[in-house]
């Protein structure tokens, strides 16, 4: 299939979940069981990029040069945001996969996932407002509550924590605030 006809994958410029599986980009089960936030690094391409590399403060993710793809070194890693805020690719998420369970603790919540993303688009979502998310491919994977807004004071990347199945929790790359235009009946043109 030709991208005209709607080819998904690296030839087409997206990232697919079988991308990350295949190229060792998915914490392993053992490491998720931690129950820590993780970032999930979409470079799959050596460029020269290091923001992510630079900014960690465990020195979890690595470079054997300045052009190859970030490694994480998964018992390193504390979760702590910087490598999302820092990437000018908007290719980092962090994922908490077993937030509902260990951390949420709200009845019906247990099999929930927190996802925070770098968002750059107006308006800013509000916390427990609901949103649509959508894959990497910009297809709608359903809505998700917010959880979490917050600014880098370092970086000014604003970060969106929603909270979504475990089952799509690695495929969830971005969202949509569900806000109509003001002034237009009917919501946007």
């Amino acid at each position: 299939m030709s991208e005209v006809e709607g080819t998904i994958g690296i030839e087409a410029g997206i990232v697919t979940l079988e991308d990350l599986r295949r190229e060792g980009r998915l914490p392993p089960p053992e490491v998720l069981e931690r129950g820590v936030a993780l970032p999930i690094i979409d470079c799959l391409e050596d460029i020269p990029c290091t923001p992510c590399r630079d900014v960690c403060p465990t020195g979890a993710i690595t470079m054997k040069t300045m052009i190859n793809r970030p490694e994480i070194n998964w018992d390193a890693c504390t979760g702590c945001t910087l490598c999302a805020q820092a990437c000018p690719g908007l290719a980092i998420n962090i994922v908490n996969y077993h937030f509902g369970r260990r951390s949420l603790r709200r009845p019906g919540y247990e099999e929930y996932a927190l996802v925070m993303l770098p968002y750059e688009l107006t308006p800013i979502p509000k916390r427990g407002e609901v949103v649509r998310v959508f894959d990497r491919a910009g297809r709608q994977l359903g809505e998700a509550e917010v959880f979490s807004v917050m600014k880098s004071p370092k970086f000014g990347t604003v970060m969106v924590g929603v909270l979504v199945p475990q089952s799509i929790a690695f495929e969830v790359k971005g969202v949509e605030v569900k806000r109509r235009w003001p002034g237009r009946r009917g919501g946007a043109p």
